[in-house]
């Protein structure tokens, strides 16, 4: 998969306009954390390779939250991948996980799968490739789980480990694939954000493994994509991942938007909500400004970050071309190529979502939707949104997401382990000008 590529909540994968797969895998490595025991007190101790920070804390200070931590990992980027780092086993050997909000369980490529060619490799990445019997700490469940996606699977035993950030050290499960169709995965498997509710294998999501265990501050996680689009050359960049924890303090300007997050089936799987319209605004050449609503009937709406684009019903992804005065059937057919020109902030999109009560808009002009590379042309940019085949769904990715600083809250306490006891909520950041994303 390139940086136009992508994958469902469910797993399926998307084809661009151009017939190459589309995708925004992450790579990333952590920029800070050691936390450090000593006996009688607990100190904690944050790094940041970027600016280092330390916070101590007496035992007596923190004896109810004795183990909570704020868990910062850096992002690395390697052609659009955007990727956090763990050890994981013992000794820990560091891996490279996309982190995904359409997904639950983690996964990494077993040595053995590499070995034996089952996982196939064509990413330029040097996958590390778990070995259960190069570590002390790592032993099988008894289950296990096959993931499906469209063209391939993901598949292997679960197995209980140690999983590291810095000197942060707590017990984690994941799938030890033996089988993976992901041969363009610039990473060694997926870190999965979504709820518990849609795990495989027994394999509970990282950000409810620590809940259970009490070690997070806060029952939240929140995104910061950083400055970089395409490489942070292997190491990580500005952009920063934190659990247990956000900094829209750092990052944004201004107020969040929130917006409710939705169950399905009386619980939450993934991070969707409901979409009510988008406004495409767009100014004139004589400097008269035209607002055109496109309503979308209180669609589904997936904010996942694992998917490299923007879907939205063929009857509404023409009408919203059609507000800022493009047309979607003539890129189709090849009869227009969209120049990053035309991408500039003359137009722009407000997305509106929630219930008509209480209406939450987030506005991104069109400068900011600019990725080049469409139909192999530096000067060309891929259009905005894509054509989805399923009617009252829309799936929002990365290019959307990357504007703003996100603040993904599961709503309840730090240690909560019940779902029906969430209230989570997504919450946009409007970006300071520093921190903006590149185009």
């Amino acid at each position: 998969m390139n940086e136009n590529s992508s994958r469902s909540p469910h797993g399926e994968r998307v084809v661009d306009l151009s017939g190459t797969e589309m995708g925004h895998p992450p790579f990333t490595r952590l920029h800070m954390i050691a936390i450090m025991q000593d006996d009688g007190h607990i100190n904690f101790e944050i790094l940041n390779t970027m600016s280092p920070v330390t916070r101590l804390f007496s035992a007596a200070a923190v004896a109810s939250v004795a183990t909570a931590a704020v868990l910062d990992l850096g992002i690395i980027v390697d052609n659009g991948y955007k990727v956090v780092e763990f050890g994981i086993g013992t000794p820990a050997k560091t891996f490279r996980l996309l982190f995904d909000t359409g997904s639950s369980s983690s996964w990494a490529t077993d040595s053995q799968c590499l070995a034996k060619g089952n996982c196939n490799n064509g990413s330029g990445y040097d996958r590390s490739g778990y070995s259960i019997n190069a570590s002390t700490s790592g032993h099988y469940t008894g289950e296990s789980a096959v993931i499906p996606y469209l063209g391939g699977d993901v598949a292997g035993p679960t197995v209980a480990e140690k999983w590291t950030i810095g000197n942060f050290t707590w017990d984690q499960s994941f799938i030890a694939a033996n089988e993976s169709n992901w041969a363009a995965l610039a990473a060694d498997g997926f870190m999965g954000l979504g709820f518990s509710s849609i795990i495989d294998g027994g394999a509970n999501t990282v950000v409810e493994t620590l809940m259970a265990e009490n070690r997070l501050d806060a029952a939240k996680f929140g995104i910061y994509y950083g400055t970089e689009a395409k490489n942070t050359s292997g190491v990580p960049g500005d952009g920063v991942l934190t659990i247990g924890g956000s900094r829209e303090h750092e990052y944004i300007e201004g107020d969040l938007v929130t917006i409710p997050i939705t169950r399905v089936d009386g619980t939450y799987d993934v991070w969707r909500s409901t979409i009510l319209k988008v406004n495409g605004t767009r100014t004139t050449s004589n400097g008269s400004v035209i607002e055109t609503e496109t309503d979308f009937d209180q669609a589904r709406v997936v904010f996942d970050t694992g998917a490299g684009s923007i879907t939205l019903p063929t009857k509404q992804n023409l009408a919203v071309y059609e507000s800022i005065g493009m047309n979607y059937t003539k890129i189709l057919k090849g009869e227009h190529i969209p120049l990053c020109s035309e991408f500039n902030s003359s137009w722009s999109f407000k997305f509106t979502f929630g219930d008509y009560r209480y209406p939450q808009t987030i506005e991104i002009p069109g400068d900011q939707l600019a990725r080049p590379g469409f139909a192999y042309r530096d000067d060309a940019c891929w259009p905005p949104f894509e054509d989805g085949a399923q009617s009252g769904f829309v799936l929002i990715g990365t290019p959307l997401l990357r504007n703003f600083y996100t603040v993904w809250d599961y709503g309840s306490a730090a240690n909560e382990t019940v779902i029906g006891r969430f209230d989570p909520t997504l919450s946009f950041g409007y970006l300071k000008n520093k921190t903006a994303a590149a185009k």
